[in-house]
């Protein structure tokens, strides 16, 4: 099975390849032009001074730098716009790329399912940390402190009402499970029970 990483380097050398051919291409153009203006300032000079033989040397250079750079620019468009690969190649990178990706997401799942399993546990102990604390304030408030359930008359003649104290805390273990973790599908793969 091919990686990720090995799809990549394959695919990075094809890219610098292409690259490099291009560059190239791009360098002999440059060349030509320079060839083209160092023949039209020879082309000038025999002009100037009515130099037969200047004057088709000149002529010969320019028509061979153009034909060049012309050769050139063609070559390195069909290098910029052919495909590296066949479509063949193309479907099976593909594949490979997916079949890759879902092995390297498999071996992540089975690592995010053993650290699900840890916090689950983790919060089924905050949760009982929970329950013992809201069980210790209820024995609390009705049996040591004797604070009746429902509506208590004030000494002033007025209402209130008093319900169960509970505990909660700012950030838990089984809050953060219930919110984020609970119900999703790599909870359910880590053995989440419904």
């Amino acid at each position: 099975m091919t990686t990720l990483k090995e799809i990549e380097s394959k695919l990075t050398n094809l890219v610098t390849d292409n690259q490099s051919k291009i560059d190239s291409y791009q360098k002999k153009i440059e060349t030509a032009d320079k060839a083209i203006q160092d023949a039209n300032k020879k082309l000038k000079n025999a002009e100037d001074t009515v130099n037969v033989d200047d004057y088709n040397k000149a002529k010969n250079a320019i028509w061979s730098a153009d034909h060049a750079k012309e050769l050139y620019t063609k070559t390195k468009n069909k290098v910029q716009n052919t495909p590296l690969i066949s479509k063949a190649e193309y479907s099976s990178l593909l594949k490979e790329i997916t079949e890759g990706a879902d092995n390297e997401q498999e071996a992540l799942n089975e690592k995010a399912i053993k650290l699900i399993s840890d916090i689950r546990s983790l919060a089924n102990e905050s949760s009982g940390v929970t329950n013992k604390a809201n069980k210790l304030m209820n024995v609390l408030q009705r049996k040591i402190y004797k604070e009746p359930e429902g509506r208590i008359l004030k000494s002033d003649g007025g209402t209130t009402w008093s319900s169960d104290k509970e505990y909660r805390s700012k950030i838990s273990v089984s809050g953060f499970y219930n919110a984020k973790v609970k119900g999703t599908s790599l909870s359910k793969l880590a053995g989440e029970e419904k």
